[in-house]
C-alpha cells in the first residue's frame, strides 16, 4: 500500500517531470537557479559563521555559560537549562562554546535533512536543504552560541512525533519550556484539538523539568524567577536598552522597524490578530497543516523574540512541505519567507557601534508580517484540494 508521504513525493516529482505540462520544461531550470542563489548565500554566510562560532565566545553565550557553571538562574529560561548545560562547563569556556557550535550545526543539518525527506528529485531535495541552511538568522544563532537550532529541532521532532505517538511527542514538546514562550503555541494547539490528556502530559513534563531545575539550583531562586517573569514593562521585559529593542523581530521590534515607537496596546492588538489568524488556520486544516501553523505561531504569539530566534522559521517551512498543498503554492510561500528572512536580516543593525544609542533599523522587518501572511493564506486554503492533483 502506498504511503501518503510517498504519494505526495511522487506527485511533486510529476509536477517537475511532466505532470503539469506548463511547468515541466522550466521547473528543473528554476530549481537549479534557486540552488545557485542558495550556494552564493552559503558562501557569503559560512566564513563568518565558522570564524565567529568557533574562535570567539560571545557575551550572549556567556549569559548562558556563567549561570550554567554556577547553577543559577538563566534569566527567564527554565532553570532546568542550567542543569542541562552544567556538564559542558567543565570543558572551559572556549571548549564549551565550541561544543555548543557543534550541537547547533548538527541540529541545523538534521532539520535540513528532515525538511527535504518527503521529496524525490535530487534538485528539489538539494534546494530545500540549502534553503534551510542559508537562513541568515540561523547562522547568527550559531555564531552567538544560542539555542535556536536545538530548539528548532526539538519543535520539529515534537510536532511530528505527537501526531503518532502522543505522549512521547508531548514530552519532546515539553523541552520547549527551556525557553518558555515557545511552548505556548503547541500547548494551545493540543487544547484546541481537545487532546487534554496529551496537553496535561506536556504541562506535567515541563513542570517536572522546572522542579528538577529549582531543586538543583535552589528553591529560593523561585521568588527571583517570578519577580523577573512578572516584570512587565513597555518592552515586555523592561530591561532592554533601546538599541536592543530594535533587534526584536517580535511585534515591538516590527513597530520600530516601521518608524513607530513600540506601544504595548499595538503589540497586544497585533498578537491578538495573530492568535485569531492562527485559530482560523487551525480550524480549517488537517493535523499536519495544524502542526505547520503551530510552528509559525511560536514566532507570532510571543512579545519577545530576538532576530536570531526567527531562525526557527525553518520549522514551519519543513512542515509546510508535508501539508499536501499545490507544489507551486508551497514553493511560493517557502521562497517568500526565505527572501523575507534575508531582507529583514539586511535591515538589522547588528552588531552596533553604539550600544547605548537610539533604537534604529536599516529598513522594515518584513519577515514577521510575511509569517502572518503565510498563516492567513493557509487559513484560506487549508481544506481546499489543489487543482490537477499537483501536490507535494
Amino acid at each position: 500500500m502506498v504511503s501518503a508521504a510517498a504519494a505526495r513525493a511522487r506527485s511533486f516529482e510529476a509536477v517537475l517531470r511532466g505532470g503539469v505540462p506548463e511547468l515541466a520544461s522550466v521547473a528543473p531550470y528554476a530549481l537549479m537557479a534557486v540552488i545557485g542563489v542558495e550556494l552564493a548565500a552559503l558562501a557569503a554566510l559560512l566564513p563568518d559563521t565558522l570564524r565567529l562560532g568557533w574562535h570567539h565566545p560571545t557575551a550572549d553565550f556567556r549569559n548562558l555559560y556563567g549561570p550554567a557553571r554556577d547553577l543559577s538562574l538563566v534569566g527567564l529560561y527554565s532553570p532546568f537549562l542550567a542543569v542541562l548545560l552544567h556538564p559542558v562547563t567543565y570543558l572551559g569556556e572556549l571548549s564549551a562554546f565550541r561544543a555548543m557550535f557543534v550541537i547547533n550545526v548538527a541540529a541545523s543539518l538534521t532539520i535540513a535533512w528532515i525538511a527535504q525527506a518527503p521529496l524525490r528529485t535530487p534538485e528539489a531535495r538539494l534546494a530545500v536543504a540549502l534553503g534551510v541552511l542559508t537562513v541568515p538568522q540561523l547562522h547568527w544563532a550559531v555564531r552567538l552560541g544560542h539555542l535556536t537550532p536545538a530548539l528548532g529541532l526539538i519543535a520539529l521532532c515534537g510536532l511530528l512525533l505527537v501526531q503518532r505517538h502522543s505522549y512521547r511527542g508531548a514530552i519532546v514538546l515539553a523541552l520547549l519550556s527551556l525557553k518558555p514562550q515557545y511552548a505556548v503555541a503547541p500547548f494551545l494547539q493540543l487544547l484546541r484539538d481537545r487532546r487534554f490528556a496529551v496537553a496535561g502530559a506536556m504541562l506535567g513534563a515541563a513542570g517536572t523539568f522546572a522542579v528538577v531545575g529549582f531543586a538543583v539550583i535552589g528553591p529560593a531562586e523561585l521568588g527571583e524567577y517570578l519577580s523577573i517573569a512578572f516584570d512587565w514593562g513597555p518592552d515586555s521585559r523592561d530591561n532592554l536598552l533601546p538599541v536592543q529593542q530594535s533587534w526584536l523581530y517580535s511585534w515591538p521590534g516590527v513597530q520600530i522597524s516601521f518608524g513607530i515607537a513600540p506601544q504595548p496596546l499595538i503589540t497586544f492588538q497585533l498578537m491578538a490578530l495573530s492568535l485569531a489568524t492562527v485559530g482560523l488556520a487551525w480550524a480549517n486544516a488537517g493535523p499536519m497543516t495544524r502542526a505547520c501553523v503551530t510552528a509559525f505561531a511560536m514566532l507570532l504569539l510571543t512579545p519577545y523574540a530576538q532576530f536570531y530566534d526567527f531562525g526557527m522559521v525553518v520549522v514551519g517551512i519543513a512542515l509546510l512541505l508535508r501539508c499536501g498543498f499545490d507544489a507551486r503554492l508551497t514553493a511560493g510561500i517557502s521562497a517568500t519567507l526565505w527572501i523575507a528572512a534575508a531582507v529583514t536580516q539586511a535591515h538589522t543593525i547588528f552588531p552596533t557601534k553604539d550600544a547605548l544609542g537610539a533604537a534604529q533599523t536599516a529598513g522594515p522587518y518584513v519577515l514577521t508580517p510575511a509569517v502572518l501572511g503565510a498563516v492567513a493564506l493557509i487559513a484560506v486554503i487549508g481544506k481546499q484540494r489543489p487543482p490537477g492533483g499537483a501536490q507535494w
